[in-house]
């Protein structure tokens, strides 16, 4: 229920707390702690708001390494266009640098030509965590290029994921790589999945030259969520979400990945597969099967043949294991 959710929860006891409070010590004490606490909390939040800047230009400067056209560029200098290309997928690492670290290199040890992240780099936004929690651990999978889309917790203080922005240079791409199309977008603005985000799905996946098409986005949609989530809670997006679906089975997609409920599910739906790979570092989910709250990757082999396609999954003593799903 979403009464007891961990804000909710905090925020009763604080008024538990203050409702004591009165009892005890009557209605001013109480008044007066309240407002010293919202006070507190809107000076906390003006600082983050007056300090967003910081860190940006330098995230800015390292766009000519790490901004989407440069690892594109670098990505077909290293390997041309291959007939074969191995990719993997993670998600939702949010500053848990330790282990995001050890899910990096179990990754590195697939040797993939590339690598996406689903969101939820980090935990606020900050150009500082991109800069101490994010930049450094693209060297782990070095040479393969990170492509990561923006989740809810990488937008900043101002809501504008400019940290995001300047060290990418946008917050969407598309491009092809052998035969396949892989394109990343944002859908963790207000409009979650908008009419002017549809149109460019629309553009970017109808144009010619790719025999498979991969999209990756942070929020899923409500009908994906409700094959593996509970009844008690929804943090899917609504609004747009059968177009989006129409769209994807218009275009033929072979798989759309996410992240945002922390752990791993896969379904699919009218020939479209949906995957949420969100097991980098984030709390996992109570919402999801016992066997799929786990810290989790995804590798595809895409060749003529076809694809093959495994899972990842961190057992609970620690060791990986890797199993195909068809």
């Amino acid at each position: 229920m979403k009464l007891f959710r961990k804000k909710n929860l905090l925020w009763m006891m604080v008024l538990l707390a203050l409702a004591v409070l009165a009892r005890r010590m009557g209605a001013v004490p109480a008044l007066a702690v309240a407002v010293m606490l919202a006070a507190a909390l809107g000076g906390l939040y003006l600082w983050q708001w007056a300090t967003a800047g910081r860190g940006v230009k330098r995230l800015a400067a390292l766009r000519e390494r790490h901004g989407f056209d440069a690892m594109v560029t670098a990505l077909r200098a290293r390997h041309g266009n291959p007939e074969h290309a191995r990719f993997v997928v993670l998600g939702d690492t949010r500053n848990n640098v330790p282990v995001a670290s050890e899910v990096y290199r179990q990754v590195a040890g697939e040797k993939p030509a590339l690598v996406f992240h689903t969101g939820d780099i980090v935990r606020r936004g900050a150009a500082g965590e991109f800069l101490r929690n994010h930049v450094p651990l693209l060297g782990l999978v070095s040479p393969a290029p990170m492509f990561c889309v923006p989740g809810n917790h990488d937008q900043g203080a101002r809501r504008d994921f400019n940290a995001f922005r300047a060290l990418y240079g946008a917050d969407r791409f598309s491009f092809d790589f052998g035969d396949c199309r892989f394109t990343g977008f944002n859908n963790c603005a207000r409009e979650r999945v908008g009419s002017e985000t549809l149109a460019w799905l629309d553009g970017e996946l109808s144009k010619p030259g790719a025999r498979r098409r991969y999209v990756f986005m942070h929020i899923p949609p409500v009908y994906f969520e409700e094959t593996f989530a509970g009844k008690d809670r929804r943090r899917g997006f609504k609004k747009n979400a059968d177009a989006f679906h129409a769209l994807m089975r218009k275009h033929g997609v072979d798989e759309v990945f996410m992240a945002h409920i922390h752990g791993y599910a896969t379904a699919v739906l009218d020939g479209v597969r949906y995957t949420l790979t969100a097991g980098g570092g984030a709390p996992l989910s109570r919402h999801l099967a016992e066997a799929n709250s786990v810290h989790n990757y995804v590798v595809l082999d895409v060749s003529p043949e076809g694809v093959r396609r495994f899972v990842a999954r961190r057992r609970g003593d620690g060791a990986w294991e890797r199993q195909e799903e068809g």
